[in-house]
């Protein structure tokens, strides 16, 4: 898979041995599109076994890549790295990290440039807010800047002058032994910075057999209240949308380069931005299948669903959460639980699918309160396609974070310290602990598991999904789904 070079895989991650080399080396084949696209598309079986082999070694080849990095080992793989980045002759560098865990490695790379090869180094990317600090003290050889926000005003700046920092929106950088930082610039006219250019980038690499394009259509979040949230911050504390005939236009260039599939990665679509996208689409007859993010509010109508299918729209990331509103509250969703069941049912009725979000464990949620998720979804659930799940995580610069109290949370303390801010652990006044939370959340997933009709793995692959759903359309059996019944939902949820 690593183009013929020998590698190690955890016997505990792949007990299966030498056959899991030789699953990996298929599933690149296959979700590349150059061998048995039908075992993608039309063997449900396969795609499972594939995909869960994929899904464990990217996990574990990035763990594994992430502790060496931060070790300071040697790696064959950061040395091949390396090399095409000097190959390129360049005047400088510059790392987009999008989670903390691309950290460890961009930071080995960055360090490698600069001290071994005299490199200016740039770090940026929605990773970086007001965390840029943690980054620098914790990797100080790693950048000579880093841009907290958003980076085209800055880099803009940046290659005028690669030794004047100061004059850089969004810097922070080390002067004097001291961390300085430089206050963002927010561009409100997004139509300015022009469309993204893929021209250098080779699509068929991806492990996909189709390209999908990642789309912004918007800027920052227009709810930005969800007290557990901190994704939104990267843009500023802002909302800004493109324009309707440059987000058409955008769309078209690429449908006349090919390309009809698009990931909508803002961090939520509107009802009403949804409508003129849809009737947009409708009116130019871009022939796409797209999919976003949103929450389930009223205002997605069936009329206004029914818009987005025919525009193109194959399935929904809805910010979900909880099937309690006292906790839905607490989150300050802005969402009410009779609503989301009329949502999801619309949605499904007018061929949409839908993938749900949640969160286990938030600060005072009863075991009581979750299983009223569990009884929700179960309740809906031959509308409902997958489920992205996990346990609360307490993020620096949230509302949960800022405010603690508020939230019962009586002790907050630094578990681990890292360069993105670090685990935090609390303690609440009521509710689950941490560990009851993920007790709870474990003897969940077998039944989280069931949701997707056509393969288990699938909600690992969100672009995987588009495709997939485009392709099948009606065709997807949700009879073959063995949920357990659910009369004492934890008692019924047992891992097996």
């Amino acid at each position: 898979l690593m183009r013929g070079r020998q590698i190690a895989l955890s016997p505990q991650a792949f007990p299966e041995g030498p056959a899991a080399i030789e699953g990996l080396l298929q599933a690149a084949d296959i979700f590349r599109g150059r061998a048995h696209p039908e075992y993608f598309y039309d063997d449900a079986d396969r795609y499972q076994y594939y995909a869960d082999l994929f899904f464990r070694f990217t996990h574990e080849g990035a763990r594994s890549l992430g502790v060496m990095s931060e070790q300071g080992a040697s790696s064959p793989l950061l040395s091949e790295m390396l090399g095409e980045i000097l190959a390129l002759r360049p005047d400088c560098v510059g790392f987009s990290m999008i989670f903390s865990e691309q950290l460890p490695v961009g930071a080995a790379l960055g360090k490698a440039l600069r001290t071994r090869h005299g490199m200016k180094v740039l770090f940026g990317g929605s990773c970086f807010t007001d965390t840029s600090e943690h980054f620098l003290k914790w990797y100080p050889e790693a950048a000579d800047v880093v841009i907290a926000g958003e980076g085209e005003i800055a880099l803009s700046r940046l290659l005028r002058s690669l030794d004047n920092f100061a004059a850089v929106p969004g810097a922070v950088f080390y002067k004097d032994g001291q961390v300085r930082s430089v206050p963002n610039v927010i561009g409100n006219d997004l139509d300015a910075f022009g469309p993204p250019d893929w021209s250098d980038v080779d699509l068929r690499s991806y492990y996909s057999p189709e390209p999908v394009l990642p789309l912004l259509l918007s800027r920052g979040c227009y709810w930005r209240r969800c007290t557990f949230c901190v994704h939104y911050r990267s843009a500023g504390l802002s909302y800004r949308m493109h324009g309707k005939p440059y987000v058409l236009d955008m769309v078209e260039r690429f449908r006349k380069q090919g390309v009809r599939h698009f990931a909508f990665i803002d961090e939520m679509i509107a009802p009403r931005h949804f409508e003129w996208l849809s009737q947009g689409v409708r009116d130019a007859g871009l022939d796409i299948a797209y999919y976003a993010l949103t929450k389930p509010v009223r205002y997605f109508t069936p009329a206004v669903l029914k818009m987005m299918a025919e525009s193109g729209c194959r399935y929904l990331l809805w910010g979900f959460e909880s099937g309690n509103q006292r906790v839905l509250d607490l989150m300050d969703k802005g969402t009410i639980v009779a609503d989301v069941a009329h949502v999801l049912r619309n949605a499904h009725d007018a061929g949409l699918r839908n993938h749900l979000f949640l969160i286990c464990g938030f600060p005072t949620e009863t075991e009581q309160e979750f299983e009223e998720s569990l009884r929700f979804l179960d309740a809906n659930k031959d509308c409902i396609e997958a489920i992205h799940r996990g346990t609360f995580s307490l993020e620096p610069q949230s509302p949960v974070f800022d405010d603690p109290a508020r939230y019962g949370i009586k002790r907050v303390w630094l578990r681990q310290p890292g360069p993105s801010g670090g685990s935090w652990g609390y303690e609440t006044e009521s509710g689950m602990t941490r560990e009851e939370a993920q007790a709870v959340f474990v003897r969940a997933l077998p039944f989280f598991r069931e949701f997707n009709p056509y393969a288990r793995a699938l909600a690992n692959f969100r672009d995987h999904a588009l495709l997939i759903y485009d392709a099948r359309g009606d065709r997807l059996d949700m009879g073959k789904r063995t949920f357990p019944a659910l009369s004492h939902p934890l008692q019924a949820c047992r891992p097996t």
